[in-house]
């Protein structure tokens, strides 16, 4: 009798303890709101992690257009959107909160309000900021090629855009540098392409401040560890061309046989891994691209290239060298390119660097139809005129 009243107590105290274990709540966060003239859309949450970006839930708003998600929160802030059909809006999430987000489904991404987190007030600046120079840039594009406007005019369009978009990021950035908003605006992209470039000094030091923020104040979290390291690759590939270029300078004060022929042949593979050399091109005359499709100017780059490749071609090949460290970058962008595309998977590290003197990126030269380097341009305003003294 004693052992059956000894067992009970015992069953009972386990049965105690799994439903106390069951009651305790992991920390959630609720994100909740209204999108207006949605029509009980399907409204997805997903998780916007560091290496990938997935379907968390999914609701059928109401009739009301109201809808709210509760999920768990990660041992790690991190960023999230709200998807409508192929519309985001990304927030951000670091304590247990409550963030109301509200907005309407003609104009979902673009005019929406955010309360209950800073960060996502914020990012939701920053964004309108990206916005706002994706148009300038699409409206001095369309301008340029319908030829409204000259291509110093474009160029100058282009340039004051980017920079109207980094001074007014910067700010938001520089006033709280340890925030998810500051990484988010250091990581936006257009085109593909970031808009805060790490290979120019200016730009690096605003990714060393962030980084430095983060690592004193973040610093057992994934993403203060890939950002630390993001800077410090690009730090040293900078110091690294600085380093070689004076290097060559040295060398260029010496006497130096070379087989000019085998000293500056490039063989690199394309977008289909096959490897395309620079010296199969003899015959014609070639623009020899040194770029980085990373940089905010390489798309109005590659349109002037272009209108030059356009109206010699047949006596005229391109060889673009990309030295992005990013392979995803590079595939997404040459894939639209008619010339040839080859990509230096050491990026910056390469002895292209050293054996073609390469000070800064990009970086053209011609070549004759014999294979021979015939100057070097820094700037693109006189392309097509030594393009014809060559032809």
């Amino acid at each position: 009798m004693k052992s059956s009243v000894l067992s009970q107590l015992l069953i009972s105290f386990f049965i105690g303890v799994i439903i106390l274990s069951c009651n305790e709540k992991k920390a959630q966060f609720t994100v909740q709101g209204k999108i207006f003239e949605a029509d009980s859309a399907l409204l997805y949450l997903e998780k916007r992690a560091l290496t990938e970006t997935f379907i968390v839930d999914s609701v059928r708003l109401d009739k009301n257009g109201n809808y709210k998600f509760k999920e768990t929160i990660g041992n790690s802030p991190e960023f999230y959107s709200l998807r409508l059909n192929n519309q985001l809006i990304n927030f951000a999430v670091d304590s247990v909160q409550t963030i109301s987000i509200n907005t309407s489904a003609k104009t979902f991404a673009r005019n929406y309000t955010v309360e209950g987190s800073e960060s996502s007030a914020k990012m939701q600046e920053i964004t309108l900021h990206q916005y706002n120079l994706s148009d300038s840039l699409y409206q001095a594009k369309n301008e340029f090629e319908n030829k409204l406007i000259d291509r110093d005019t474009y160029l100058a369009k282009l340039a004051l855009a980017i920079n109207n978009y980094k001074q007014n990021t910067e700010k938001i950035i520089l006033d709280d540098t340890k925030s998810m908003a500051a990484y988010y605006g250091l990581f936006q992209r257009v085109n593909n392409l970031l808009i805060f470039d790490p290979y120019q000094k200016k730009d690096l030091r605003l990714f060393q401040t962030v980084a430095t923020a983060w690592k004193y104040y973040r610093a057992d979290e994934e993403r203060t560890k890939q950002l630390e390291t993001f800077t410090l690759n690009a730090l040293a590939q900078i110091h690294n061309t600085e380093n070689k270029a004076k290097l060559i300078d040295s060398l260029n004060n010496k006497t130096t046989k070379i087989n000019t022929e085998d000293y500056y042949n490039i063989t690199l593979p394309d977008l289909h891994n096959k490897n395309k050399s620079l010296r199969s091109m003899i015959g014609k005359a070639v623009i020899l691209d040194f770029t980085v499709y990373q940089s905010p100017n390489s798309s109005a780059r590659n349109m002037l290239i272009n209108s030059v490749y356009e109206k010699h071609k047949g006596k005229l090949d391109v060889y673009q060298v990309s030295f992005d460290s990013d392979d995803h970058i590079w595939r997404n962008v040459a894939v639209n390119l008619p010339w040839t595309c080859v990509r230096e998977a050491k990026s910056t590290k390469s002895d292209l660097i050293t054996r073609f003197n390469i000070r800064s990126l990009p970086t053209i030269y011609l070549l004759n139809n014999k294979g021979e380097i015939v100057m070097r341009l820094s700037d693109l305003e006189n392309l097509d005129t030594e393009v014809k003294k060559i032809l």
